[in-house]
């Protein structure tokens, strides 16, 4: 009889059942994770600081003490600027492409644009004191380097954890001894970078040997095999996001989650104009419409976003199914139904026992 090979450093360090963590924007994904076992980390980047207040509250009422936390982005490429004159920097190109596309579909002004990308770095700001002020266990860096708050996290017992799409930016972490580096590779879904997941994972894990560092691997992540292989390489666990977009608890768009279920791996397409970064998502005609001959270059971060704020914000509320889209990795080839998050988490877990069963020909002990 073996051991189990799923109980990995995470599960010893967190206290975690299994080694999966599941990346969301809905609290209710974020606590069945948990609940089953996992950690879920909330996307709390779209949120106003009361929102996000609220949110971590309310997680840590239904999950006690078990591991959580939240992931804000704060990219050191970034234009700042007061928020007047980054709107002064929007070249009127630009703004009259975007006019065209609402005239064409005829879009009014929108009720509300969201948080807009123009102050996204104030706003970060303000979000980490939330998760400092509610002792939020687990801060993750989804764009950016955190090693600007690792001290102050440290001291207060906050764990933190970076997402890198490079070998260099692995080392860095490395250096500023980040808890955990999630090397995130190509495939994933949002921010995403340009190198494979399988080419990607290998050499940050051998960065991170001998540090006090664990490493996740995610980008392309949605089967029990993803997890089985993921360990088998070296990795403590998987940080996984574009399969709960269609679990029950979701708040995804119910059109969407069917789109997800049907589409496959190259439906997921890379694009810059959500924010000026590239963002792995599903194809729509909004992707389509920045691909076109007449349309001009994306922006960089956070002009891009500024831009398009309004536009995108009246197609959701107008509901334009073809135009609409959400952020997604080419592991929407593993989603196959709308199913409970536990489920979800059931299935990898089962899925990656029945590799290693396989492949070592002995159950678990």
């Amino acid at each position: 009889m073996r051991g189990d090979p799923l109980h990995t450093r995470l599960c010893d360090e967190y206290g975690c059942e299994v080694p999966i963590v599941a990346f969301a924007h809905t609290r209710d994904v974020i606590v069945s994770v948990c609940n089953a076992g996992g950690i879920g980390i909330l996307g709390g980047t779209g949120m106003a600081v009361d929102e996000l207040r609220a949110n971590i509250r309310w997680i840590r009422e239904r999950v006690g003490d078990k591991p959580f936390g939240v992931d804000l982005l704060v990219p050191a490429s970034f234009v700042e600027g007061q928020f007047e004159d980054l709107e002064a920097m929007i070249p009127q190109g630009h703004r009259d492409f975007v006019e065209q596309i609402k005239g064409d579909l005829n879009l009014p002004e929108p009720k509300d644009e969201g948080q807009s990308w123009g102050n996204l770095l104030a706003r970060s700001r303000d979000q980490l004191e939330v998760l400092f002020d509610e002792k939020v266990p687990i801060f993750a860096s989804g764009l950016g380097s955190p090693a600007f708050i690792i001290e102050r996290a440290h001291a207060q017992g906050m764990k933190v954890w970076g997402l890198v799409g490079l070998a260099r930016q692995a080392r860095r972490q490395v250096e500023a001894d980040v808890d955990v580096i999630v090397a995130q590779g190509y495939d994933s879904g949002g921010h995403s970078g340009t190198i494979g997941t399988f080419t990607l994972v290998p050499e940050v894990i051998e960065i991170a040997k001998g540090s006090n560092s664990l490493v996740l691997a995610a980008g392309g992540v949605s089967t029990g095999r993803h997890l089985a292989a993921a360990v088998a390489m070296g990795a403590e666990g998987i940080w996984t996001g574009t399969i709960w977009l269609a679990t029950n608890e979701s708040a995804t768009d119910m059109f969407l989650k069917q789109r997800l279920v049907d589409a496959q791996a190259e439906d997921a397409v890379q694009s810059r104009a959500m924010s000026g970064k590239p963002i792995r998502q599903l194809r729509s005609n909004y992707s389509d419409a920045w691909k076109q001959p007449d349309a001009p270059e994306a922006l960089p971060m956070p002009l891009q976003g500024m831009l398009v704020d309004g536009l995108l914000a009246g197609i959701r509320e107008a509901k334009l199914e073809d135009w609409m889209t959400t952020p997604a990795g080419q592991s929407v080839a593993g989603i196959h139904g709308i199913k409970p998050a536990a489920e979800v988490m059931y299935d990898l877990v089962e899925e990656a026992q029945e590799q290693f069963d396989n492949v070592l020909g002995e159950p678990v002990a």
